[in-house]
């Protein structure tokens, strides 16, 4: 036959070799191609791994960003930028792990997309640094307010203290008054009645049955006569001790009452002198009492409208706490009613306590405080959108970052379904 006529021409070695190179070949092929499969299958399983890395990563990261919003310290943030750099790391690795013309771009935007996460956990930070230093102003001008609140209530209530005193001393006057007013009577009457007295006999009766009552009068108007009448005290005080002696003495009525009735008749001159200081004692309390009509009516309508201002404050402590632990729009609208009402309060104290230079300054006080509450409260407020607004977004990128990673290993599974198409093609 025609083959064998060829294969007759060569020797034996070469016809050996001519049939077993093709099967050595073959051989070579079939390893080399499972070499690449494997080598392919590794790779993949590398790539495959570092995605399952990163997903799980990302979820630590998105359970570190909560305790971070709920519970805000360098220790928790650093807990995150760890996770985050550990993260970004892990991408970077799978970049370096692809073919140079692998597509790179989902895991590319991917990191970007970390890096977004990284800056915006500086800013929630930030946030965090000028809201604590807020908080701690706001809680200054709290208290700035509750010490000025002490302060008006006090000063309110030394006003009406002083007035309630000056008209307690003008009642004071008039008890005066009454008790002069019935010592002149007392010696009046003791005039009269030893004037009646139609024998010696009957006019020393008089005196001994008045003669302790002349004590016990002079001991109840001693303290209240008048500078200028101290002296009428003095009358009484000597007439009394010679009045004892001649109702002491052994010598008859006809004998000692003519020297009683040139002492008693000294009470005429008292009797005057009493009643005058009765008159000017009234004259004095009626004075007050006319000049306290106005003052009396301006320290209540002054304690009013502290009493309201001090009430306005404590809302407004209470309103601020609300809001300080729940920092939102619905109560800064309150808060903000609250500080409105204290800015009428002080304008009505203002106008209820004109030309008092302590209340004429409560508006300069207080005012350019309750400015800077308003104002803590709208910085908060943004603040607090800020940081809602950062970590939804920081959330979404995660979610991003997710989706990514997911076509990045469909991706991945597509390319090696193709390249094992290949490798069984060459494998036939």
């Amino acid at each position: 036959m025609l083959i064998d006529k060829i294969l007759a021409r060569f020797k034996i070695e070469t016809k050996v070799l001519v049939f077993i190179l093709p099967f050595v070949l073959s051989i070579c092929a079939v390893g080399f191609t499972g070499l690449y499969a494997s080598g392919l299958l590794q790779g993949r399983m590398e790539i495959s791994n570092s995605v399952l890395q990163s997903l799980s990563g990302f979820k630590d990261v998105y359970a570190g960003m909560n305790r971070f919003l709920q519970n805000t310290s360098e220790e928790n943030r650093d807990a995150v930028h760890q996770r985050l750099t550990a993260q970004d790391a892990v991408l970077q690795a799978t970049m370096d792990g692809l073919a140079p013309d692998a597509d790179k771009s989902k895991l590319v935007d991917a990191q970007a997309q970390t890096k977004d996460i990284e800056a915006r956990m500086d800013g929630l930070w930030s946030l965090y640094v000028n809201e604590n230093g807020l908080h701690e102003t706001m809680a200054k001008n709290l208290n700035y307010l509750s010490s000025e609140q002490v302060k008006i209530l006090d000063e309110a209530t030394k006003l009406q203290r002083t007035v309630r005193q000056n008209e307690n001393s003008a009642k004071s006057m008039l008890r005066e008054a009454e008790r002069l007013t019935n010592a002149s009577k007392f010696f009046g009457d003791l005039l009269s009645e030893f004037s009646r007295g139609a024998t010696p006999e009957d006019q020393l009766k008089v005196i001994k049955e008045r003669y302790p009552f002349i004590s016990k009068t002079e001991r109840s108007i001693a303290m209240i006569l008048p500078k200028n009448q101290k002296v009428v005290s003095v009358t009484i005080r000597n007439t009394i001790d010679e009045l004892g002696g001649f109702l002491s003495s052994s010598d008859p009525a006809s004998v000692t009452v003519p020297e009683i009735a040139r002492r008693v008749n000294r009470f005429r001159q008292v009797t005057i002198q009493l009643q005058g200081a009765a008159s000017e004692k009234m004259r004095e309390a009626t004075r007050i009492f006319s000049e306290l009509d106005a003052p009396i009516i301006k320290s209540e309508a002054v304690l009013s409208a502290t009493r309201k201002l001090v009430s306005s404050i404590d809302d407004i402590e209470v309103a601020a706490a609300r809001f300080l632990g729940q920092t939102s729009e619905q109560n800064r609208v309150k808060l903000l009613g609250n500080l409105s009402i204290l800015r009428i309060d002080i304008k009505a104290l203002s106008g209820s306590a004109s030309d008092l230079p302590f209340f004429d300054a409560v508006d300069d006080a207080l005012r350019p405080v309750l400015d800077r509450i308003d104002a803590d409260s709208a910085a908060l407020v943004k603040i607090s959108t800020e940081r809602a607004a950062d970590f939804e977004a920081a959330g979404q990128s995660i979610d991003t970052i997710w989706n990514l990673l997911s076509q990045f290993a469909e991706e991945q599974k597509t390319s090696a379904g193709t390249e094992r198409e290949k490798a069984n093609q060459v494998s036939i």
